[in-house]
């Protein structure tokens, strides 16, 4: 079974965008759409890699806008 790589952008009062992975700063953004691309480009990177990958997108209040997976999804859950 192949590893998911899962990268959130979140936003930050201080420094702005980030885009994380396992909690992790992995690249900083200015503008809420530069990040959610580097991480949409992340996780189909990740898919390429013969991995899985996945965009979770959230607001600026921190829930979630929209995911994006690249290969299985994840086991839906009612709710």
């Amino acid at each position: 079974m192949a590893t998911r790589e899962v990268y959130h952008s979140t936003h930050t009062d201080k420094d702005g965008w980030h885009v994380l992975m396992n909690g992790k700063i992995v690249s900083k953004h200015e503008l809420q759409a530069q990040a959610e691309l580097d991480a949409r480009v992340r996780a189909r990177a990740a898919y390429k890699r013969g991995r899985l990958g996945q965009a979770v997108l959230h607001k600026k209040n921190g829930t979630i806008r929209t995911e994006h997976t690249y290969g299985k999804d994840p086991e839906r859950h009612p709710g």
